[in-house]
């Protein structure tokens, strides 16, 4: 993107038009406009900008342009056709965002508007027509956005005093209270409308003083009513604690007193901390409640309030009335909203020693305190009152403040996903400090905008609306904006009343249209009610907010607004495509909606109200939502569209977000209505494509964009989803268990992955089974279900899935398989089995002659990577269970030893070879005489590689040595022993590096161990391959590093040795690639080698037996005149004849290509 124009324009003096002509075709992106008397560039400082007024509406067109390919036959015509747009100016510089396509460009800009100059610069790009695409693609590294971080003075969540940037705010507005007044006015005791008119507003203080001679309950209510000011004495309020005192009577158990009482708690517990605590010190006002007093709703829910208050909450949480209040919520008898704010009291209670506890214990309960913070955001009632606590008691704001500021990840607490991992303490911390500053700012604006103050108003919604941008500020914003009283200031904002076509726009507004187009991207947003009401409310004098976007939202809120019924509409709508941000907006309100259902479904009679009303199951109606949301998701990271279909990214994260909805839904349903088995199928199988696609998008996208953040929501929900579906008992009695089902699914699907990657598709499966298995710490009875009713029933699927992974998977997958298993089936056992019989088919395949060199690559890569995952099995803590397992069947081992006696046939040295041969040698104790012989003789080859270490040298000699003495003497052939003794000696003697001490006496015992057995085994000592100079020189080097003790074995070992008169020279090893590369051609080679060469079958004669005359007609009745008309032989050109003659007899039909047709008719 460049600087396509810049320039001051003023319009003409008819029509306040101005246009601008670009010299070529250009794609406009973006329009920025500066205030006046700024200087736009910084190198050119003689341009000044000039903007009057100071905010305006433009209306923008753009001649549309299509733009050609260098291909296309013709070429479109040119058109005068003009697209609008509009931007609202606000002053200050402003970008304003344009979206041209990608189809399209213009020459001409045209602008209109009620506006004096305008300074604009144009950025875009200059586009010229569509070539061909490149023959070399040439790839370029995609530029890094780092994205900014927040300064200091709007962080909340790294400063001590988070409440420091509103009390700031509050500055702005001349004579403004302090923040703990404004918070009391605002959202707890609320002025009337008269109070705002008073000459000493804000400040209307009640005379407790005076107040107190002949106070009772209800006037101690009013009283209370507004706040005291917060330099009264402690007398004053002591006083007045005692007079309330004198006017309870505590063993009168009456419904009215306790309202009172409840009323009061509500009305001091946001104001001066002295008030709630000696009011609680002084009276014994629980005894006023119990079950008969406490049945209120209303008295109910302003102790609900009350509890907001950390002293307050201190001193109800007492057993007495804890036992109370469950008594009540465990109480169906109990009206259900009662037993709901019960459960909400209780929680509220708990939550406050729960977040005063995380303030000092690093290991404390922070999702529950998180919970608190969460439903306090619900209500400003409570909101207010807790924000008093958290910055007026001096007890709570030193325990946060004790806390180190430090540089963390704001936690997503927030998120009505749940949540998989517990935030540290210093993570929770900046996360309470986070709210307490949103919280802060959100107080200051509603008072800005209840005088109203502009300026204060708007520099509040522009840090409200930065705040929506960043991640771990923007759900806390978002939360928070929700309450009744802020959205219906929002919307008051964007009303037709308040606004009219022909007022400036201002930055307030503007703001104001932005946040709440923000809020609507949240399905969550909409179940507020009085959300969805101020969206239908929205009027058509939008600055920023277009027609189509507003219908759009009206559509979602309709969704609540029209409750039950308007859900299950939508979600029986078809899905669609392609989908749109508004569409897809709207059914996962709908989801959302449904799911508030459930959670609230005490009677379990939503699954039935929606069987009634959309006649089908909520499972088959999720099932149909579900695939063509995922093969939406699958054209994005498809290989057979490229470039796929273009989506913006809120489209791709609505796409992911929605199919998660459906996800979570499905783990709600499949604990009670178990999914029939053609469901689950399928739902496994999408389940798997998702999944393989969320690790895609978090490839493609960075890590803070929208899709990459919903395909990890998605991600966790698919392995939840899964491990539910595992868990699903038989529907029926007889039918297969989920986990058996499950499992054969993805073993199957893991190898077709239609249209995505085979590979990255093959390892995300495989990922998921691991996830379906049961871990170490299973019960028993889990146990037993998958080892014998579950594993033994997919033994071949189970085969072809192990054997397509890659070797570190397939290691992990036998040696997690074995684990499960324990030895009771063996199944680890027997796949290590079959990797041994395919190794030993692949060698048989080399040993052919004409095998192609393609096949020949495939095949030898194929071999090395056996060797690699026997390796990596010997290496592991696995090792002695791999070896055991190599013995356990009698077939094994005889197998393993033909596979590397064939190889060193073929002189192969397949990489790792020599690691898996020294794991054997340390089990060899469990194999036969063939297996060892097999290791000595692999040990001894190996050998010969130039780059082997002196230590290594050693090691493999020793235990070459320890496991030949093993073998049984008469198995042994002689001359092949002393043959490879030879041509080891002779390697070594042409060694290039010097043999050291240790691996020189290695030597001395193998010639030791020669000598010995030439003894009792003839010819053993007759090392005819090596001559005796070479065995001579050899011997004087071996000499060089030995003491003289082992000069005088070596002597004596020699002296029984009887040597050629000739070397005959090793033949090399050739390496065996472990990665093999193909082009296409070679791949179309090997494909081609399977596909059999296409021949006519022979024509069976007609056989005059039993059978044939049941089924073929004998040649008499085929002649018959009878059957004339139902058959028809042709000969020669007979049927080309008929043809011409009777050219319109069927003109539907292509003529017969074939002569000496006969149809038989059976009778």
């Amino acid at each position: 993107m460049v600087l396509l124009h810049w320039c001051i324009l003023q319009p003409s003096e008819k029509g306040g038009l101005a246009a601008i002509r670009f010299s070529s075709a250009v794609r406009v992106r973006s329009i920025r406009i500066f205030p006046s008397d700024t200087k736009p560039f910084s190198q050119c400082p003689e341009l000044t900008s000039r903007t009057e007024p100071q905010a305006f509406f433009l209306n923008i067109y753009f001649n549309a342009q299509p733009i050609t390919s260098a291909d296309a036959k013709e070429r479109p015509k040119h058109s005068n056709a003009l697209v609008p747009t509009s931007i609202a100016y606000d002053g200050g510089q402003r970008d304003f965002q344009i979206d041209m396509g990608a189809d399209h460009a213009t020459r001409l800009m045209i602008v209109k508007g009620d506006f004096e100059s305008v300074s604009m610069a144009i950025y875009g790009d200059v586009v010229t027509e569509s070539h061909a695409a490149p023959s070399n693609y040439e790839p370029r590294p995609l530029p890094t956005v780092t994205p900014a971080p927040l300064p200091a003075v709007l962080d909340p969540a790294n400063a001590r005093d988070p409440s420091q940037l509103a009390r700031q705010l509050l500055k702005l507005i001349p004579d403004a209270p302090e923040l703990e007044l404004v918070i009391r006015l605002v959202f707890c005791l609320k002025p009337s409308d008269d109070d705002w008119d008073l000459p000493d507003f804000p400040y209307l203080h009640p005379d407790l003083d005076s107040a107190s001679e002949d106070l009772d309950l209800e006037k101690a209510l009013r009283l209370t009513t507004r706040p005291v000011s917060d330099d009264i004495s402690l007398d004053t309020v002591s006083h007045f604690a005692e007079k309330v005192a004198l006017s309870l009577d505590p063993k009168e158990k009456d419904p009215n007193q306790a309202y009172r009482i409840a009323g009061i708690l509500y009305n001091v517990s946001c104001q001066h901390p002295s008030m709630a605590r000696t009011l609680m010190d002084s009276t014994e006002l629980l005894q006023v409640f119990d079950l008969s007093t406490i049945e209120d709703e209303t008295t109910l829910t302003r102790l609900l309030y009350a509890a907001a208050n950390a002293d307050i909450a201190k001193r109800l949480d007492r057993a007495e009335f804890l036992e109370l209040l469950s008594s009540m919520a465990s109480d169906y008898n109990t009206n259900q909203d009662l037993r709901e704010t019960a459960k909400r009291l209780l929680s509220r209670l708990r939550g406050w020693y729960l977040l005063e506890d995380a303030f000092s214990n690093t290991q404390g309960d922070f999702i529950a305190a998180a919970s608190m913070l969460k439903d306090i955001g619900t209500e400003e009632q409570s909101f207010g009152i807790w924000l008093e606590s958290m910055i007026a008691h001096d007890d709570i704001v030193s325990s946060l403040a004790e806390n180190p500021v430090l540089p963390v990840t704001l936690p997503r607490l927030l998120s009505h996903r749940p949540s998989y991992g517990s935030p540290s303490q210093d993570e929770f911390i900046a996360f309470v400090r986070a709210f307490v500053g949103i919280a802060c700012v959100l107080a200051v604006y509603a008072w800005s905008d209840s005088l109203p103050d502009e300026r204060c108003r708007s520099r509040t919604l522009s840090i409200l609306r930065l705040w929506q941008r960043v991640d771990g500020y923007r759900e806390i914003v978002n939360h928070l904006l929700l309450l009744r009283q802020m959205t219906f200031r929002l919307a008051c904002m964007t009303d037709d009343e308040e606004c009219t076509t022909d007022d400036p726009p201002t930055r307030s507004g503007v703001d104001a249209e932005h946040i709440l187009v923000d809020l609507a991207k949240t399905p969550q947003s909409f179940l507020r009610f009085n959300f969805a009401k101020r969206i239908l409310n929205i009027g058509t004098s939008t600055s920023f907010i277009t027609d189509e976007e507003r219908s759009s939202m009206r559509q979602a809120a309709f969704v609540v607004v029209d409750g039950f019924s308007g859900a299950v509409d939508e979600l029986l709508r078809p899905v669609e495509r392609p989908p749109r941000f508004g569409s897809l907006r709207t059914l996962r309100v709908a989801l959302a909606y449904i799911e508030r259902e459930l959670d609230e479904d005490e009677g379990s009679r939503v699954l039935d109200d929606f069987w009634e009303d959309a006649k089908c199951s909520l499972s088959s109606c999720l099932s149909d939502l579900l695939a063509p949301l995922v093969e939406e998701i699958q054209s994005q990271f498809s290989l057979l569209q490229r470039p796929p279909p273009h989506l913006d990214q809120d489209v791709v994260a609505q796409l992911f977000w929605a199919v998660d909805d459906i996800l979570r839904l499905f783990l709600r349903l499949v604990p009670v209505s178990p999914l029939p088995s053609r469901m689950l199928r399928a739902l496994t199988t999408q389940v798997a494509d998702v999944f393989a696609c969320t690790d895609a998008a978090d490839m493609r996208y960075s890590q803070s964009s929208q899709p990459s953040v919903a395909a990890q929501d998605t991600r966790q929900s698919c392995i939840d989803l899964i491990r539910a579906l595992g868990s699903q008992p038989p529907v029926a009695s007889g039918t297969k268990p989920g986990a058996q089902l499950v499992l054969r699914v993805l073993l199957e699907h893991g190898l077709h992955s239609n249209s995505l990657d085979p590979t990255h598709h093959l390892l995300q499966v495989f990922y998921l089974v691991d996830s379906l298995l049961p871990g170490e710490d299973c019960s028993e009875s889990q146990r037993a279900l998958w080892i014998q009713g579950v594993i033994p029933m997919v033994l071949k699927e189970l085969w072809a899935f192990c054997h397509a992974l890659d070797t570190e998977n397939k290691v992990h997958f036998i040696r997690r398989l074995s684990s499960l298993d324990q030895g009771a089936v063996g199944v680890g056992e027997w796949l290590l089995l079959e990797e041994v019989k395919d190794v030993s088919r692949a060698v048989q395949v080399l040993r052919e002659h004409d095998i192609s060199e393609q096949r020949r690559r495939v095949t030898q890569s194929q071999i090395a990577l056996f060797f690699r995952l026997l390796s990596d099995l010997l290496r592991s803590s696995s090792a002695q269970w791999c070896l055991e397992s190599l013995a356990a069947v009698e077939e094994t081992p005889h197998i393993l030893a033909t596979t590397l006696f064939a190889l060193f046939e073929l002189h192969s040295a397949p990489p790792h070879l020599g690691n898996v041969l020294e794991g054997l040698a340390a089990g060899y104790d469990v194999f036969d005489n063939e297996v060892r012989w097999a290791i000595v003789l692999g040990l001894w080859r190996s050998l010969q590689s130039p780059d082997l270490s002196a230590s290594c040298l050693e090691r493999r000699i020793e235990s070459s040595i320890k496991v030949l003495a093993t073998i049984t003497t008469s198995y042994l052939d002689p001359v092949r022993v002393t043959a490879e003794v030879g041509s080891l000696l002779l390697n070594l003697a042409q060694h290039p590096e010097v043999v050291d001490q240790n691996a020189a006496q290695a030597v001395v015992s193998l010639l030791e161990w020669l000598a010995q057995t030439a003894t009792s085994v003839a010819k053993m000592g007759s090392l005819q391959s090596i001559s005796s100079d070479d065995f001579g020189a050899f011997r004087d080097r071996l000499k060089d590093t030995l003491s003289v003790e082992w000069k005088e074995r070596l002597d004596a070992a020699c002296c029984e040795l009887v040597l050629g008169n000739a070397s005959v020279p090793p033949q090399n090893l050739a390496p065996v690639p472990e990665s093999v590369e193909l082009s296409i051609h070679d791949i179309e080679e090997l494909l081609r080698q399977n596909i059999p060469t296409p021949a006519t079958p022979p024509r069976r004669p007609l056989n005059q037996d039993v059978l044939g005359l049941v089924t073929v007609s004998p040649p008499a009745i085929l002649r018959s005149p009878a059957v004339t008309g139902l058959t028809k032989t042709y000969q020669n050109n007979d049927f080309r004849q008929l043809r011409q003659t009777s050219a319109r007899a069927n003109t539907s039909r292509l003529p017969s290509m074939h002569v000496d047709v006969g149809v038989a008719m059976a009778t």
